[in-house]
């Protein structure tokens, strides 16, 4: 028995053994000539050459020059090159597509990169590692096992979706846990980014192609004129461009890819109004562009072309309304550094005005489209900014060094204390119009003006996105004034959900919100505006004696970071007792990939990014003003208020306790400027 004992204690204690020491591997070491990289000369370097005498491991770095997210990330590499390289990690940066030596150059100069660039173009090296997507690392020690395959961080594990809050850095504590002899933590990890081996520019001949079979010129560049290029072209926000056929070739397929996720286009809607924008595409021209790309993409014949209309100009203020009446500059030029989180603060533009403005048309006009997000554009009176200016400008916000911007941080909290409203029912806090890539102007209709109150500046909640190097902007803003003095005014009406906490691991928490129009009035457009939770968000109207409610938008896929606005092409004219709706549902499980909170944890209706709101803003023109004394505004913040007090109670934070002496006093940790509570 006693031998028995000890026979098993032994067993234990030695695979114990075999678990904990730092000498066990899973990977096999790799052949030698699987490992190397070509050079510009046609040459090949060896990994040991590589690795070098003192090399502890070689990170090789897939990338490739236009893949978004191999751009974005080359700073981030180059910083972990510098931070371990004394310690013999080797980066080696590898490009399979292309080996045009001036656009790597290029590539290297724009982005910083400090770590050697070689070539794979026979594939043998992706192979090897088995990588499909750049930016796609791998660390390979001195021995040839892959110790760590993956992303370098999670700021991405969907491609297209920022994961909330700092990145976690896979790729460096997989480093230092090989530095440190111990086994890797977290080995493997799923990138995303651009599919590796997009296919060269194939050889087709016109003259052998089935009448039937898509081509470029006939089939493919009308739509991607339509539906891509006003941001997939030169100077414009989209990554690449899709002006071309050598275009088309690289990236269609890519393409598909997020049409199929419904990433793009962008903030994709469905209803049964008619608004302005770029549809969704339709299952004919996806099957189109399948087609092609099965066929070969052949480029057919440049007489096929049917004609185009020229892209506007986005780097001017729209043509057809003439010059602007009032162009504001921002006073600041803002600077953003390669790498970081995003950065949203709120740029003033002074106004100078002490007499209402009425604006028939406003327009944000950024002179850096790649870097400028998206903006949601409104007024705030001069004193309020100036006092926010004060307590939240300076670094508030900013995560890299070389970061400058003038205004406030608004970390999608509000920032200030709302004003109230005038007599006359004007808000002097208020939006007026959004940005988001393709969008131009806000026009009111012919008869009605959007008022800029008295004593009030523009202000710009600007969202910021960096791009892998240093990027700087200054935006502007143009006003139209009313010509003949118009009948009517335009309202901005607050829908708010009510709700006070969405609980952890609920996949499907649904919110509701409705208000009721009490006089006739013309629906303009609307901002649906929800945070990080929402899944999807759908606006309804109801008119008086009908039960069958009319869809005026859904947005299947909610995405925050594509905040549009909706303008109808024509106003539609809505009777007084009109019902309108508006519904999301919030997924607060794990599952969410922009869930902020890892693990769930509850998520309160308040004000700032890592909170939850519901609240559609809707453009109506009237005869009169919709609201006296901004109600619908007032209401959406007693939610607030309501919310935070019950958070207060739930997490023991009061904002008055008793003292010692018997006295209600404000309490130690009670923070006025904290919109947590």
């Amino acid at each position: 028995m006693l031998t028995t004992m000890l026979r098993t204690c032994a067993l234990v204690w030695l695979l114990s053994c075999l678990v904990a020491s730092p000498t066990v591997a899973a990977e096999t070491p790799l052949p030698a000539d699987s490992l190397t990289v070509r050079v510009d000369d046609g040459g090949t370097i060896s990994f040991a050459d590589l690795l070098g005498p003192a090399g502890r491991a070689v990170c090789f770095a897939f990338l490739h020059p236009a893949c978004p997210l191999a751009q974005e990330y080359a700073p981030v590499l180059s910083a972990l090159a510098a931070d371990f390289g004394g310690q013999g990690i080797r980066f080696v940066g590898v490009i399979c597509e292309g080996d045009n030596p001036a656009t790597v150059e290029v590539y290297r100069r724009d982005y910083g990169i400090t770590f050697p660039i070689h070539h794979d173009t026979n594939f043998t090296l992706a192979a090897a590692l088995d990588v499909t997507i750049t930016p796609e690392v791998v660390l390979v020690d001195r021995d040839r096992r892959i110790r760590y395959a993956g992303r370098i961080n999670n700021r991405y594990k969907i491609r297209g979706v920022m994961t909330p809050g700092d990145a976690k850095p896979e790729l460096a504590k997989a480093i230092q846990d090989l530095l440190a002899g111990r086994e890797i933590r977290e080995p493997r990890t799923k990138a995303a980014g651009c599919p590796i081996d997009r296919p060269e520019r194939p050889a087709s001949s016109a003259s052998a192609l089935a009448k039937h079979t898509p081509t470029f010129f006939r089939d493919v560049l009308p739509f991607l004129h339509t539906q891509c290029q006003k941001c997939h072209s030169p100077g414009q926000a989209g990554p690449f461009s899709l002006l071309s056929y050598d275009d088309a070739v690289e990236w269609v397929e890519l393409g598909l890819e997020e049409i199929a996720a419904r990433r793009m286009p962008p903030a994709q809607i469905e209803s049964d109004l008619d608004f302005m924008g770029t549809k969704p595409p339709t299952a004919a021209e996806v099957a189109m562009l399948r087609a092609w790309v099965a066929a070969g993409k052949p480029e057919g014949n440049a007489a096929d072309t049917p004609q185009l209309q020229p892209l506007p100009d986005y780097s001017l203020f729209q043509e057809d309304l003439g010059p602007p009446d009032i162009v504001l500059e921002q006073p600041e030029l803002t600077q953003l550094g390669s790498d970081g989180n995003d950065v949203y603060r709120n740029i003033m533009f002074p106004l100078n005005r002490d007499e209402d403005l009425r604006v028939r048309a406003i327009q944000f006009l950024p002179s850096n489209r790649k870097t400028v997000h998206h903006a949601l554009v409104g007024h705030l009176p001069r004193e309020t900014a100036e006092q926010a200016v004060r307590e939240h400008g300076g670094r508030d916000g900013f995560s890299h060094p070389d970061d400058r911007a003038g205004g406030f941080q608004d970390s999608h909290g509000i920032g200030f204390r709302v004003p109230p409203v005038r007599e006359d029912g004007q808000p002097r806090a208020a939006f007026v119009t959004g940005f988001v890539p393709g969008v131009r102007a806000t026009v009111a209709p012919d008869d009605a003006a959007m008022v800029i109150p008295a004593g009030c500046d523009i202000s710009a909640q600007v969202h910021y996105v960096r791009t892998g190097k240093l990027e700087t902007e200054s935006s502007r803003i143009g006003l139209w004034l009313e010509k003949p003095p118009p009948l009517r005014v335009m309202n901005m009406i607050y829908l708010s959900g009510d709700f006070a906490v969405v609980p952890p691991s609920v996949t499907d928490f649904r919110v509701r919100g409705s208000w009721t129009l009490p006089q006739d009035a013309d629906f303009v457009g609307v901002v649906p505006h929800t945070h990080q939770l929402a899944r999807w968000v759908e606006l309804r109207a109801t008119l008086p004696g009908e039960k069958q409610p009319l869809l005026l938008l859904r947005v299947p896929q909610w995405d925050y970071n594509w905040q549009s606005p909706y303008n109808l092409k024509q106003p539609r004219r809505f009777p007084a007792g009109t019902r309108f709706e508006a519904e999301c549902s919030f997924d607060n499980s794990s599952a969410n990939p922009r869930n902020p909170f890892d693990p769930p944890q509850n998520v309160w209706h308040n004000e700032t990014i890592k909170d939850e709101m519901l609240l559609p803003m809707f453009m109506f023109a009237s005869e009169k003003p919709l609201e006296g004394k901004g109600d619908t505004f007032r209401e959406f913040y007693s939610t607030i208020v309501r919310s935070r007090l019950l958070r207060r109670l739930v997490d023991q934070r009061f904002k008055y306790v008793a003292d010692p002496k018997g006295n209600v006093v404000l309490s130690p940790d009670y923070d006025p400027d904290d919109h947590r509570y």
